[in-house]
């Protein structure tokens, strides 16, 4: 085995290689091709992208890209003049020393480019899918958020829809009265329907008799609510202001008395209804509870100055009404004054239809039978006031109009006197002096 280097055999035939580079640089010298030193050596890369390393559809399965980096030593010449063969044959004879190593190293750097790009588009593809699933994840967690808000602003609108026919359904069905009339009965009070009380065991079998059972208390408060009453009955307070007893018949919740003692106007009630004796005590109010036309016949005369009774006589029968007129004008002192409202029956709408909402009611008294009455008994001061109206605008629409009556003029003087004869007043007050 010898001991020197291997023989290889000669790579490049320079006498050849320089007479085809000879031709080649005067072509290439006039096109000015090539430089005149040894810059032109080099590593040069290519001029292709890496984008075109990249699948982007299958980020895993990333296809080599062609050779970045190339080792060329056939730039390696000298066109110098006269010395320009013998500088060739030396760059050929030092490129062959350094051919193995530098062709390596164009290799490696070729791999690591390579390596380099396919880790950059896989990474690439990698970032792009999970982005892509981020963006899907976005719009799905939009679509949901949109989609709750939806459905939570129709289940507020149903829960408001709901609570609202609860609190409607809450109110008809008047809990906190019936409540209090429990409270009541539980205390002693005797339900309507019950035997009388004593002070009026005598006329007991005269009057009307309420239903068995019948909680008359929320009745009242559907149908004629506290407030209501009370606004309407402030319209007798002048009347009242300057009398010293008055006695309010069937005073029900003490609305009035209310009014009159606020008014520092002494006032009593007498009322047959256990449950409304118990709140006008409740309240404070002074209250007897009893029949109210034996309660007048067993006054002294001149006891009191004012007798009031709202929405009391058509609940008479009509020889209870007539001792009530009489009784009054007997017991009143002089310059008394008599005020009975009741339902007013010129109202087809009140006196046919809304009279007949009450079970305990008898007959409406129309207020011509009423004045004649108080005039037989005494009375010498006697004026109805027709009170609420029906609104306008449940009232038959009227057409005005000028000048000679035409037939629309007609038909509007028609439409107004059915107003009148349907939608009347549907109240009225009599108010009577002694």
């Amino acid at each position: 085995m010898s001991d020197g280097p291997p023989q290889h055999e000669p790579l490049i035939d320079n006498e050849r290689l320089v007479a085809e580079l000879r031709e080649r640089v005067e072509r290439e010298r006039a096109a000015g091709g090539y430089a005149e030193d040894l810059a032109a050596l080099g590593l040069e890369p290519s001029s292709r992208g890496l984008e075109d390393a990249v699948d982007a559809d299958a980020a895993t399965e990333v296809s080599a890209p062609p050779a970045q980096v190339v080792y060329r030593p056939e730039v390696g010449y000298s066109s110098r003049p006269v010395v320009g063969p013998i500088l060739t044959a030396f760059k050929r004879v030092v490129y062959r020393l350094f051919h193995y190593p530098l062709d390596d190293l164009a290799r490696q750097t070729d791999d690591a480019v390579r390596r380099l790009a396919t880790a950059v588009a896989v990474e690439t593809a990698t970032r792009q899918a999970t982005l892509q699933e981020v963006k899907d994840r976005i719009d799905t967690l939009v679509n949901q958020l949109e989609l709750a808000n939806r459905m939570t602003a129709e289940n507020v609108a149903a829960l408001e829809q709901n609570l609202g026919a609860l609190e409607e359904a809450h109110e008809r069905l008047e809990l906190p009265s019936r409540l209090a009339r429990l409270e009541r009965l539980a205390r002693g009070a005797q339900p309507a329907g019950s035997a009388p009380a004593p002070a009026a065991a005598s006329t007991a079998s005269e009057a009307p008799q309420p239903l068995p059972s019948f909680d008359y208390m929320t009745f009242e408060n559907r149908f004629r609510p506290e407030k209501t009453v009370l606004e309407r009955h402030g319209r007798y307070l002048e009347a009242l202001r300057n009398f010293h007893r008055v006695v309010e018949i069937g005073c029900g919740r003490g609305e009035l008395l209310e009014l009159l003692r606020d008014e520092d106007i002494t006032a009593y009630g007498v009322e047959i209804d256990p449950d409304f004796v118990a709140v006008c005590e409740e309240k404070g109010l002074e209250v007897v509870q009893g029949e109210g036309v034996s309660h007048l016949e067993a006054l002294d005369e001149g006891a009191v100055d004012g007798v009031v009774a709202s929405h009391v006589i058509e609940h008479l029968t009509s020889d209870q009404l007539w001792r009530l007129v009489t009784a009054s004008a007997e017991k009143l002192a002089d310059g008394g004054i008599l005020i009975l409202e009741t339902p007013n029956p010129e109202s087809l709408l009140a006196g046919s239809i809304n009279f007949h909402r009450d079970p305990t009611h008898v007959r409406p008294v129309h207020p011509d039978t009423l004045s004649f009455l108080c005039e037989s008994a005494g009375f010498r001061e006697v004026e109805i006031l027709r009170l609420e109206p029906v609104p306008t605008e449940i009232r038959l629409p009227e057409r005005s109009g000028d000048g000679d009556v035409s037939p629309e003029d007609h038909l509007s003087n028609v439409v107004s006197q059915l107003n009148e004869l349907i939608y009347g007043y549907q109240d009225y007050a009599l108010i009577a002096r002694a």
